[in-house]
């Protein structure tokens, strides 16, 4: 805080109880609404020429204040001391910032361990479906899971015949096969599985499949529905199914395509193809 020159002036009060002899006013940084024909003024008029100066106080100088320069209450009863004062704030020159408007580097700790950053995945697939596409692709038998995707080109719809060869022991040293019809497809993740039926001496026999099973061993397309690439060569043609579901063949078995007949039409064209390339 600076303070500029100051004037300070008594004057007696008489008539005023407690006062004692005289009234002492300290007038601070307002030099220049006092003028120097103050200082020729007799001491008991002071008072009175100094009133409107008071009044004009507020207005002129915002940062004034009075205050009693007395130390005790009986000095303040004696005495009457006007003081103004006004703060002047240095102005920052130009160029030069000031130092709350620098920014402070926050004091991190060392002992902070930061965690690793989160491995990207595709959005479109959301956490489930990365996990389930990391499953898929280490899995076993990842090669036929495009049979039964829903949208893949490669995809097999109901109705179709299909053969499956799998083991029959832990030692992978013999195998089975099965050639059924194609009933219905679960699709969940690597718990993909699908269901075939056939027909055996005039009795229906079902078998359920898990794609990503150790058990398969192989799994191949016989003959598609819907195709009709074979109806030119007079071979049979399997319609193309209303349903995603074919329980209904349980009930109605001549509904069902001749597997022995269709499987050996193919076989044979096979054959044909590989003799005579």
């Amino acid at each position: 805080m600076r303070r500029g020159p100051e004037w300070r002036g008594s004057a007696s009060s008489p008539g005023v109880p407690g006062a004692g002899g005289g009234s002492h006013f300290h007038i601070e940084n307002c030099q220049e609404l006092l003028p120097s024909v103050l200082t020729s003024l007799a001491p008991s008029s002071f008072m009175f020429a100094t009133r409107p100066l008071i009044q004009r106080l507020p207005k002129a100088c915002p940062h004034a204040r009075l205050r009693p320069e007395a130390s005790s209450l009986h000095q303040l009863s004696r005495h009457r001391h006007l003081t103004t004062t006004s703060e002047v704030q240095p102005r920052p020159e130009p160029g030069s910032s000031s130092s709350s408007a620098t920014p402070r580097a926050y004091p991190f700790s060392e002992a902070v361990i930061s965690s690793p950053k989160a491995i990207p995945y595709e959005q479109q697939l959301g956490l489930m479906g990365n996990v389930e596409k990391k499953l898929i692709s280490s899995g076993v038998n990842q090669e036929f899971h495009n049979f039964f995707r829903k949208n893949h080109p490669d995809s097999v719809r109901p109705l179709s015949i299909i053969r499956v060869e799998s083991y029959t022991n832990a030692a992978r040293t013999t195998s089975n096969v099965f050639t059924g019809v194609l009933m219905a497809v679960r699709r969940r993740g690597t718990e993909t599985s699908f269901r075939l039926r056939t027909i055996l001496e005039r009795v229906g026999v079902e078998m359920k499949f898990s794609v990503f099973s150790p058990v398969i061993k192989n799994i191949s397309v016989i003959k598609r529905a819907g195709d009709l690439a074979g109806a030119i060569n007079g071979k049979p043609v399997i319609r193309k199914p209303r349903r995603a579901k074919l329980f209904y063949l349980r009930h109605h078995p001549e509904k069902m395509p001749d597997i022995r007949k269709i499987s050996k039409a193919v076989t044979s064209t096979r054959n044909r193809e590989q003799v005579d390339p």
